[in-house]
């Protein structure tokens, strides 16, 4: 694993002298929205494979792309929050002269280095996108419309647009190895956090469906989340019957993608994990409240979307005005329904 933390900062004429191609995407601060932008750098290199790419992102969203191959330079942006710090980014990519620039974060960074382009950048996609993912997809044809494939563009382009090491897929390999997991009866993986906890469903439901998938459909059941969501996790289990396998804090955001390869099924809320799932096509039961699922919901060829049409959703605000009646009200039964035939469909 390896890359360049921020070579931009030193001369770059002598590096880049035989690259033809120079490429900055100007990209997100959360590992969320670093998933939905992963179609993108799956376009931008398989149109443009031997360019050298300089990718800009927050410091949770570095985690989806430290080492990739794809990427020659990851620059952790908010190393750069200050008045000052923003001048010596603007300054460092101005030396670095990128022939491409694909902002996805709205930025004044490509007015600064390509002024006489700055309509591209100025523009929004049209209301009739509605999906993150696709929205990205908009903004890089319309930035740089020679990236994009004439023959399939908003097309996924490979099994999975974000990229796994083999340390990776050989920590999956450990965890599966070490808890028993069996294929042939599945693997359903239950990830109930999310960092705002307005988009969380209630540990009573996650907890009844899990004890019902494992007593009903013979099913071994994980328990995911970051350190930080180990209270969640822990008041789940504290009110299942029956036992699972707890992944707290044992996966990064990728590892946890690699074993989601390896499942039949994953319920999550709105989280990044919902979007890994997408990444890797896996049948996804995506519980939304607050949020427009519309805008970040399931990508996955088979997919269910359990939400609550009430008067006030999707309000898409960080606190409730009332009583969380959009997660409240969503039942456990409907959540087990959706899964059982999603599982039943892969029979």
């Amino acid at each position: 694993m390896w890359y360049v933390v921020f070579v931009l900062l030193s001369p770059v004429s002598s590096l880049m002298a035989d690259l033809t191609t120079r490429i900055l995407i100007i990209g997100p601060s959360n590992i969320g929205d670093a998933i939905l932008i992963s179609d993108v750098i799956a376009a931008v290199h398989a149109q443009a494979p031997q360019a050298h790419l300089t990718l800009l992102v927050g410091a949770r969203a570095k985690a989806v792309f430290a080492g990739d191959p794809r990427i020659q330079t990851l620059v952790d942006v908010s190393a750069y929050e200050t008045l000052a710090g923003r001048w010596k980014l603007a300054l460092a990519l101005w030396r670095y002269r990128p022939q491409c620039v694909i902002d996805l974060r709205h930025t004044a960074y490509p007015i600064f280095l390509k002024p006489w382009q700055a309509w591209r950048y100025l523009r929004q996609p049209p209301s009739t996108i509605r999906h993150m993912r696709q929205r990205h997809l908009w903004k890089l044809g319309f930035q740089v419309p020679r990236l994009v494939r004439s023959d399939s563009p908003g097309k996924r382009l490979a099994d999975s647009p974000v990229w796994l090491s083999e340390k990776d897929l050989a920590h999956a390999e450990e965890l599966w190895q070490r808890w028993r997991l069996d294929s042939a009866h599945g693997v359903v993986i239950l990830c109930p956090g999310a960092r705002s906890h307005i988009k969380r469903w209630t540990a009573e439901g996650f907890a009844r469906v899990a004890d019902r998938l494992i007593l009903d459909q013979h099913v071994q059941v994980i328990v995911s989340g970051e350190p930080e969501e180990q209270a969640v996790v822990d008041e789940i289990i504290g009110l299942m019957r029956l036992p699972v396998h707890r992944a707290v804090g044992l996966t990064t955001i990728r590892q946890l993608g690699a074993l989601m390869r390896r499942a039949r099924l994953v319920i999550t809320n709105d989280s990044a994990s919902l979007h890994v799932a997408s990444a890797f096509n896996i049948p996804t039961v995506a519980i939304f409240g607050p949020t427009d699922s519309d805008k970040y919901g399931p990508t996955a060829a088979r997919h269910r979307v359990i939400r609550r049409r009430l008067f006030c959703t999707p309000c898409e605000v960080a606190l409730c005005r009332f009583h969380h009646e959009c997660m409240r009200f969503i039942s456990a039964d409907e959540v087990y329904a959706a899964a059982k035939a999603l599982l039943t469909a892969q029979q």
